[in-house]
């Protein structure tokens, strides 16, 4: 049975989840179709239907959104996100609700001051509605949040809250975060728009340390306009529109390795598909190997994870060792005290030298392609899945989303094409993701 293509933007994770795009909102808010309070009114609706099974929130504050909200509605319309909703990672600070970290060590902890892009996206007059689970320390053991479109599935970590806030229309756009696979692959396995930036781009002031090599913001939204939206709110002014493009005679690679004996049948179908597609609109298509860029790539990247990760719970670790995971205890953490300093240094050198590699072997494509995790997502909610498809694109900073247009044919769940771009280049590749699916979906 051939892997469903279809256009999962269009399409909602839950009945009855019905909510606008940040894209179209701030549209009818503008127009003054609806009012700041109406959109709120509708996302409230949402987590009233669907929180109970869905799991997404750590924290709410849906009055303090709503008196926010009918303020709003007094006011004329100002910045790229006025009126809109949105939903915070809890490992990220906000200076007026608790940041958890996804532990019980930090219960009612509350900080002082906004992280970064939560000060950029009030500062564009965009709503906090609240906290989303993550998992401990957005490393991998699990919080209480379920797939929406199967409540038996993981969500994906760690910015799980995140991406089912999004799927079940409680919010039309998230805040995550990505060490390895924390955005893209939840994304994909609750059937929404990801967006990884290059590392670097985006300010982490506010945002709880993992892997400070690695770390790196993240979005979840419903469109790609909403992600130029969110990009002017925290970044600047000068982000472009989404320009109207083709595929004619664009250079596209699929990643060939590493991994790929672990596809599923439906991904493997997938990707077949979207040569067979991207081929017809005129794109040229060749397999991409990364020149090397991928060789030792994984046990590079996890000397330095777990050299840095143990480092940044160093106080945890002295006063609340008994408190922390099993599964982060005697896993990353453990492996990181391992490993000394010069082997540390020895991976960083050579991860740059990948790096490099990887930026030479990316000139000849506009863009590269693979799934956006083996699988779609896992049955079970003990473990997160694998982020084994993310994990080089992470470590070697390039800018990455993923796009939510199959359906697994055994269960029936999302699976996302992963695209990945050249550092620094991600507006580029935010136009291409947008000629994709114009393409896919005409």
């Amino acid at each position: 049975m051939e892997t469903t293509i279809i256009d999962l933007t269009q399409k909602d994770a839950l009945e009855n989840s019905s909510c606008l795009s940040a894209t179209d909102a701030t549209t009818a808010i503008l127009s003054k179709e609806m009012k700041p309070s109406e959109v709120l009114l509708e996302c409230i609706a949402n987590i009233e239907r669907h929180e109970e099974k869905v799991g997404a929130w750590a924290f709410m504050d849906k009055e303090r959104a709503y008196h926010k909200a009918v303020e709003f509605d007094k006011k004329s319309p100002g910045g790229p996100l006025f009126g809109i909703p949105f939903g915070i990672k809890d490992n990220i600070d906000t200076h007026d609700m608790p940041t958890e970290y996804g532990t019980s060590i930090y219960q009612a902890n509350q900080p002082s001051r906004d992280a970064s892009c939560v000060g950029g996206l009030r500062s564009a007059n965009a709503i906090p509605l609240g906290k989303t689970i993550c998992t401990e320390f957005a490393h991998r053991a699990p919080g209480k949040t379920a797939n929406p479109w199967n409540i038996n599935n993981t969500p994906g970590g760690s910015s799980s809250g995140s991406a089912a806030a999004v799927a079940s229309g409680m919010v039309p756009i998230a805040i995550g975060t990505q060490t390895t696979g924390s955005v893209i692959r939840p994304a994909a396995y609750c059937g929404v728009i990801g967006y990884k930036p290059t590392y670097g781009d985006f300010n982490l002031s506010g945002v709880l340390a993992n892997t400070p090599s690695f770390d790196t913001l993240g979005f979840f939204s419903k469109t790609l306009e909403d992600l130029v939206l969110i990009r002017r709110a925290v970044l600047d002014n000068s982000i472009p529109s989404l320009i109207e493009g083709n595929l004619k005679n664009i250079s596209i690679g699929i990643v060939a390795k590493p991994y790929w004996d672990d596809l599923c049948d439906s991904n493997i179908d997938m990707i077949e598909q979207i040569e067979r597609l991207l081929s017809k609109a005129g794109a040229r298509i060749q397999k991409f190997d990364g020149g090397g860029a991928f060789n030792d790539l994984e046990q590079i990247g996890m000397n330095i994870s777990g050299y840095e990760f143990a480092r940044t719970l160093s106080h945890e670790r002295r006063y609340f060792y008994n408190r922390l995971s099993p599964i982060l205890r005697d896993g990353r953490m453990a492996d990181g005290i391992k490993i000394d300093y010069s082997q540390y240094v020895l991976s960083i050198q050579a991860m740059e030298k990948s790096r490099l590699i990887l930026d030479d072997a990316m000139c000849k494509f506009d863009f590269v392609i693979c799934p956006s995790a083996a699988s779609a997502a896992p049955l079970g909610l003990h473990e997160t899945g694998s982020a084994s498809f993310n994990m080089a694109w992470t470590w070697l900073h390039t800018p990455v989303v993923t796009l939510p247009i199959a359906l697994d044919t055994q269960t029936g769940l999302p699976l996302g094409l992963q695209m990945v771009g050249k550092r620094h280049q991600d507006d580029k590749l935010l136009a291409h993701a947008g000629a994709v699916l114009k393409y896919l979906f005409k």
